[in-house]
């Protein structure tokens, strides 16, 4: 994967900036849009269907019983809702990963930004359009409050955040405070020879008048 990314940045780096500066661009349109009911529904339409449909498939294959899908924004409160899928057996060998299922989208908007890359492609309408589905996709990748509410309520999402914690703690943090610790046994036994030899030196020094040492 890293080679082909090294062959697609020597290929076109001007059409790669393109791409990220098209993608930040819409990501930052569809987060302004958030104010506006009718235009955020339409805007993120493609990454609202994508979103659902991931919580539908990990909630079918894992036994999560889905009963309502739904792409039909409503309002709700002071807000609203783009989209919901319906569970009838969330449990907890499946609340986390139906919860968090959406965040497939970011490793699937990943590799079709390298396929169209490795592509070659010319700038113009249908990559204007790629950008649109790249950016709908990441923005739909995000979690929504109610899906960590959905997967909190499995033991494996804290196991496996625990676990997350424990191997940073193991890769970064304890290997940087050993190098940053000071050698104290060694520096502990230098004191140690340095008393003895210093003591050697001067027995010979503590002799009583009038006494002469001869070697």
């Amino acid at each position: 994967m890293m080679e082909h990314f090294r062959g697609v940045q020597a290929g076109g780096a001007m059409v790669i900036l393109a791409y990220l500066a098209g993608m930040a661009a819409m990501l930052w349109v569809l987060n302004q849009a958030k104010r506006s009911f009718w235009l955020c529904s339409m805007l993120a339409l493609p990454g609202t269907l994508c979103h659902e449909a991931c919580h539908w498939v990990v909630g079918k294959l894992l036994n999560g019983q889905p009963a309502q899908f739904t792409v039909l924004p409503r309002r709700e409160g002071h807000g609203f809702v783009l989209g919901s899928v319906a569970f009838r057996n969330l449990r907890w060998y499946n609340a986390f990963f139906v919860g968090m299922a959406p965040l497939v989208l970011l490793p699937l908007a990943y590799g079709l930004l390298l396929w169209r890359l490795g592509g070659h492609p010319v700038l113009g309408w249908p990559e204007a359009a790629m950008v649109f589905l790249l950016a709908n996709l990441v923005f739909a990748a995000v979690p929504s409050w109610q899906d960590f509410r959905i997967a909190a309520r499995s033991p494996i999402g804290w196991l496996l955040l625990a676990g997350a914690l424990v191997w940073g703690w193991l890769r970064f943090v304890q290997p940087e405070a050993a190098k940053v610790r000071p050698p104290r046994a060694r520096v502990r036994s230098a004191e140690v020879r340095s008393a003895e030899s210093h003591g050697g030196r001067s027995s010979s020094a503590r002799l009583p008048d009038g006494w002469i040492q001869k070697g």
